[in-house]
């Protein structure tokens, strides 16, 4: 199923479940999380949405080479369009969700698979946790609306150094970029810093806080959409090179 979802008092969480692929974004993963995030965003009964990892090593390993490879050439660009739109209304769906939006990242996170939960409205890592932008590594440009979110929250000259240097970053970097709010040094605290949060978030009304989400964000989310457009109009163009089969084969 690659999600697993469930419910405790006004809270869902999703958990990814897809070990062989490492919680890679195949198409497969896109799909069933796009379903259960619109699931959520539609429950009258749940104010809070936790996307989190059922395994200790990896939140996610993002989109895969092997599975990057069935895209490249003219032959691939149909499987690209599939898998990046599902992959961007994702990303659109937790954005503009009028419930409130946390990742818990209890390991590494690598390109859209962090990126993915850039949309949400609070990250909370582990210590031990690592993030890795590899566009630059892949001869790729930036999708699932990194090229929005990233500047959003660090600026143009900070996102575009990360990109360019390819290096993975420590949770306390990525603290320090303001990449996630907090950092725990275990599982136990990890889930207590949710529950303070969750309990901010219970205290107050639900729809006072989806409107405020709305007003803070609608505007936005209309500039991401546009973005994650031209996003993938550039991938699409890239995608057609030879040079990044060569790229992505290596990574295989």
């Amino acid at each position: 199923m690659c999600i697993e979802a469930r419910k405790e008092e006004r809270t869902i969480y999703l958990s990814l479940d897809y070990p062989e692929k490492k919680n890679g974004l195949d198409l497969k993963m896109a799909t069933f999380l796009l379903k259960h995030i619109r699931q959520a965003n539609q429950d009258p009964n749940i104010n809070s949405i936790v996307f989190e990892s059922k395994h200790r090593a990896f939140f996610s390993s993002g989109p895969r080479p092997e599975d990057l490879l069935t895209c490249v050439g003219e032959d691939g660009a149909q499987n690209l369009v599939q898998v990046l739109e599902i992959l961007n209304q994702c990303v659109l769906a937790i954005f503009r969700s009028p419930k409130v939006t946390v990742a818990l990242i209890n390991g590494y996170a690598y390109g859209g698979g962090f990126n993915i939960m850039l949309a949400c409205d609070r990250r909370i890592s582990l210590r031990r946790a690592k993030f890795l932008e590899n566009f630059h590594q892949m001869g790729i440009s930036p999708d699932l609306g990194a090229s929005y979110l990233l500047p959003r929250i660090m600026g143009v000259e900070k996102t575009f150094e990360i990109l360019i240097n390819g290096e993975i970053l420590h949770a306390e970097q990525a603290l320090q970029l303001g990449l996630v709010h907090e950092l725990a040094d275990n599982k136990k605290e990890l889930h207590e810093f949710l529950n303070q949060y969750l309990k901010k978030v219970s205290d107050g009304y639900s729809p006072a806080i989806a409107a405020t989400k709305k007003l803070l964000k609608e505007r936005a989310a209309i500039e991401l959409e546009v973005q994650m457009e031209r996003e993938s109009s550039y991938l699409l163009e890239l995608f057609k090179h030879k040079e990044i089969k060569d790229r992505l084969q290596v990574l295989v």
